[in-house]
């Protein structure tokens, strides 16, 4: 018995299909397979039934993937404390942020936040929260905070909190109220970045729940470009505050929080679990923390903290 068949068959069971088990594991699906069967060979049981739609662990599975989890768990933890037993290492960590929060918690991730990580040489990376994800996935990323709201079963994630989306538009003498609903919203002309974006997706599956049509009229990958349409009043937007925040500070742009229903995305901090040893520290979770409590704490975005 070894620790790849004890990996082999959690993801196996996690996925419920050798075929994405493999893919997901980075290995060949035939090398999975064969691993899994010499486990069951050895214990003389049956540990995954297997049927035309992938497979299901079986009772003994079960009761063993209990065990399996027991003895990966104790390895992070051997991993975790040999780390600290590390002398002057440090750890080269490289983390996603995405615009908004790069914009409203601006320098202070690196001065002051980042005092708190012990043994740790910061990298930050600024991109949209679907291109963060994709970077780790190619392991370009070691963390990140992102907005995507697909879950993956290799990554940990941590919800910090919520945030409603506000309507902008271009700067008029009329006065408007602080809201608007997402029903007038989808009448006006949008422009909004591209459909892999976690705020048009968002609003596209809204939009298809109610019956509504959703028309983005320009798309533009590119925030700064998109607001220039909106001030120069040839479109409107949905975006999160922090992404206009200076333009909204000087009357450039004026938003309205979109209601009925309100437009909510979830930041959350995400890292594969098998790095979980290297990123879970009291260090590491203060650094988050205070990102989170200095999100709240800004004037001018409607958050919630989970």
């Amino acid at each position: 018995m070894n620790l790849k068949q004890l990996i082999y068959l959690k993801k196996a069971i996690e996925l419920g299909n050798i075929s994405r088990a493999a893919q997901d594991l980075n290995v060949a699906q035939t090398a999975l397979g064969i691993q899994i069967r010499n486990l069951e060979e050895e214990l003389g049981v049956i540990l995954l039934e297997r049927h035309s739609r992938g497979v299901a662990a079986s009772a003994a599975g079960l009761e063993f993937l209990g065990y399996a989890d027991q003895v990966l768990h104790a390895l992070m933890q051997a991993k975790r404390a040999m780390h600290r037993h590390a002398e002057n290492k440090v750890v080269d960590l490289n983390m996603g942020i995405p615009p908004s929060i790069m914009r409203l918690v601006g320098d202070h991730i690196l001065t002051d936040f980042s005092k708190a990580l012990t043994g740790v040489n910061l990298r930050l990376v600024e991109d949209f929260s679907f291109v963060l994800m994709e970077l780790m996935q190619r392991a370009e990323l070691s963390c990140t905070l992102t907005f995507a709201p697909e879950i993956e079963v290799k990554y940990k994630y941590i919800a910090l909190l919520e945030e409603d989306l506000f309507y902008l538009t271009a700067p008029t003498d009329q006065l408007l109220p602080e809201t608007i609903t997402f029903r007038e919203v989808l009448t006006h002309d949008l422009a909004m970045t591209g459909r892999k974006d976690v705020v048009t997706k968002l609003v596209q599956g809204i939009a298809q729940r109610l019956n509504m049509r959703f028309h983005v009229a320009y798309e533009v990958q590119s925030i700064r470009a998109i607001k220039n349409l909106v001030a120069k009043g040839i479109a409107s937007t949905i975006m999160p505050y922090g992404a206009a925040e200076g333009e909204l500070r000087s009357g450039v742009l004026r938003g309205q929080r979109i209601v009925a229903p309100s437009v909510v995305r979830t930041l959350m901090f995400a890292y594969p679990k098998d790095q979980e040893y290297q990123i879970d520290s009291p260090s590491m979770r203060q650094f988050i923390s205070d990102i989170t409590d200095k999100i709240c704490a800004t004037k001018g975005p409607v958050t919630r903290k989970l």
